[in-house]
């Protein structure tokens, strides 16, 4: 163990935490966009392997540890995993409590990732024999994951029968691509979809009618809780701003969260949130346990998601490893997944040990006092100094030119077009980014497999 290395994780978890600490308190931020392509141009820089998990796992940590400030304070979703925390939020507003409600979503979020460490492991050590079984198969479960998760959307058999014409787009695209620079694409049609979403509503603009509908005359108002006056230390326990019912519940519910690793991080956050508040009766109780749980479920799942599959199998079959971590899994030239050569072949189990709590520690330095001590402030300080559309502006800008460095206009052409595409299906039709991450890569699979039919 390289004392260097040590500090270089550290260093890149503790920044990492810095800026997504930030980003975590403006509202409406999406997971995939603000941490996929940022850590994609550490991949490419060739960071170390370990440096690279501390980071992500840094990054995961503090996201989802400040997103509980404007969703406390304003009642707004500070990112997308925040959104099933917006209603029990609310309420606790209502009641006068949002300090309190906070605290506890952080603290529980804390817990949720440590107990979400150990817990991936053991579940990874128990799925890692069928890894060498499953390789042979990889587009078989990929098809058989994107129909599942396309069924788990919102658009049910749409979203099933959108894989069919999604992948001949994608394998169109690939084609085009190796006609004009020879090779096939993964940066631009992955950033492709994640700034799908974004790309939607700008094209919006263009559009008289939609235009006129989205103006507005004045700026938008937004009241905020006030801050607590009880002094605190730099970093309290979490241990004790919980009850001892509370933290039962986190434990519980972040290792099923954690062993849940495939299906989606909003959707268990909302069924075990909802499930720990039908048997809670006393509203108090109820609201501050229930959001304590989500939040504390809404971290587990992500890292969870991150580290079953790396380790056990090295494959992204996972909503997590499809977005948010997928450059640790794929990332051509430096990381690919067929054959599978990424993280999965770097990393030891003591690595994900070591390093993950470092990437703990390092990313809750700056989240977890600013939740607990100075939501309000830092809240107000961002919704009045940070421009969203600066944000968006920013995060589209570092795509295009990744879309660029791999395949030059072709690779910004084609990025456009799919996030144009996936951004409408997204949007309007409730086709999620995590059902197009899942069809780009069953694509080659189920396209060759219909072409097989098609010559019967």
């Amino acid at each position: 163990m390289s004392i260097i290395l040590i500090l270089q994780a550290f260093l890149a978890a503790f920044l990492g935490g810095i800026i997504y600490s930030i980003i975590g308190i403006i509202p409406g931020t999406d997971e995939t966009a603000t941490m996929a392509p940022v850590t994609l141009v550490l991949v490419l820089l060739k960071l170390p392997p370990v440096v690279l998990f501390s980071w992500t796992i840094g990054i995961i940590v503090a996201m989802q540890i400040t997103h509980t400030v404007p969703t406390s304070m304003a009642a707004l979703p500070g990112s997308t995993m925040a959104v099933p925390m917006v209603y029990y939020s609310s309420l606790a507003k209502r009641l006068g409590i949002p300090h309190i409600s906070m605290r506890k979503m952080a603290a529980g979020s804390l817990l949720g990732s440590i107990v979400a460490l150990p817990v991936s492991i053991i579940c990874a050590f128990i799925l890692a024999p069928l890894g060498g079984k499953i390789s042979p198969y990889m587009g078989a479960i990929f098809t058989i994951g994107a129909i599942l998760i396309a069924y788990m959307s919102n658009a049910k058999w749409a979203a099933v029968i959108f894989l069919i014409p999604y992948s001949f787009l994608i394998q169109g695209f690939q084609r085009l691509a190796v006609e004009s620079v020879g090779k096939n694409l993964f940066i631009s049609i992955f950033m492709g979809i994640t700034i799908g979403p974004m790309i939607s509503e700008l094209f919006n603009v263009l559009i008289p009618s939609m235009r006129y509908r989205q103006r507005r005359d004045k700026p938008s108002e937004i009241w905020l809780a006030p801050d607590s006056k009880e002094k605190m230390n730099f970093y309290p326990n979490p241990l004790k701003l919980l009850s001892k019912k509370q933290k039962k519940a986190i434990l519980v519910t972040s290792t099923i969260g954690t062993a849940g690793f495939t299906l989606s991080p909003v959707g268990m956050t909302v069924l075990l949130g909802e499930l720990i508040s039908g048997k809670t009766k006393e509203l108090y109780e109820k609201i501050t346990t229930t959001v304590s749980v989500q939040d504390a479920v809404s971290n587990a799942t992500y890292i969870g998601g991150l580290i079953i599959p790396l380790l056990a199998f090295g494959l992204p079959l996972s909503p997590v490893a499809l977005g948010p971590a997928a450059p640790l899994f794929n990332a051509p030239p430096v990381f690919t997944i067929d054959p599978v050569n990424n993280l999965h072949n770097y990393l030891e189990v003591w690595h994900y040990i070591v390093y993950g709590a470092i990437g703990i520690i390092g990313g809750t330095l700056v989240a977890y006092p600013i939740s607990i001590k100075k939501a309000r402030s830092w809240t107000e300080k961002m919704f009045k100094n940070i421009s969203h559309e600066a944000l968006i502006g920013a995060f589209l800008g570092l795509i295009f030119m990744l879309a660029y460095y791999e395949a030059g206009i072709i690779g910004i052409v084609i990025a456009l077009c799919i996030g144009l595409f996936g951004g409408i299906m997204h949007n309007i039709f409730e086709i999620h980014t995590g059902v197009q991450f899942m069809a780009y890569y069953a694509s080659a699979f189920i396209v060759n497999q219909l072409l097989a039919i098609a010559k019967i």
